[in-house]
């Protein structure tokens, strides 16, 4: 005769079985299994993001072009650019990027005013983001390590002699934003300092701050 003991043992297995059977599917009138549900994909995914804006010159840039040994007198103009999101998690992500940053011309230049000194700026940099929770309405904030390519072409300083010249350098940006569904709204600030024998040559090194600050719209693509 089988212990009682032994009795309350194996039904308790045989009903832990059960359970665990009907937890791992589910089946329908007509015998038919349902598998259990598939669990969420992991973070990893990549998104590409279109963006663009209004660039305003800060510092040197903004300065006028006779007001300042390093002013290049620009005026506010675009943004263009593209970035590649990896997420690392829900909230976190790395995103690879490129933008270029066209100021308006200090205008007016030439011996007949009909010439334009022009700054620009191509930055590329990597931005580590974390965002808020949400689905459809989240706050973010970034920061980005860059290297920044800048130049400066047309009339120098006597509105006559002709300036072409670049100058590469490390830089960061920083902002914050909210994303409403796929579209993103954020406040850049570039800071892009650097010193140069180059622009307005002197015969001495220079210390420029090209710094700017951007109002950028982002498009998340499928």
């Amino acid at each position: 005769m089988t212990h009682p003991r032994r009795l309350l043992l194996r039904a308790a297995l045989a009903a832990s079985l059960l359970l665990a059977a009907a937890g791992a599917q589910a089946v329908l009138p007509n015998n038919v299994v349902v598998p259990p549900p598939v669990p969420p994909v992991p973070p990893g995914g990549g998104r590409l993001l279109l963006e663009g804006g209004w660039a305003v010159p800060l510092g040197d840039l903004a300065d006028g072009l006779d007001a300042t040994p390093t002013g290049t007198g620009s005026r506010p103009g675009f943004e263009l650019g593209a970035r590649w999101r990896f997420a690392l998690s829900p909230r976190w992500s790395l995103g690879p990027s490129v933008h270029f940053l066209g100021y308006g011309d200090a205008t007016g230049l030439g011996t007949a005013g009909d010439k334009s000194l022009a700054a620009s700026a191509l930055v590329y940099g990597v931005e580590a983001r974390v965002a808020g929770r949400g689905d459809r309405r989240q706050w973010f904030a970034g920061i980005a390590p860059c290297v920044v390519h800048r130049r400066l072409s047309g009339p120098g300083k006597d509105h006559v002699t002709l300036v072409d010249d670049a100058s590469n350098g490390l830089g960061v940006a920083a902002r914050v934003g909210l994303r409403l569904g796929t579209t993103e709204i954020s406040a850049v600030y570039l800071y892009n300092r650097f010193s140069t024998y180059g622009f307005f040559a002197s015969g001495a090194e220079r210390d420029y701050n090209w710094d700017a600050a951007v109002l950028r719209l982002g498009w998340l693509l499928p």
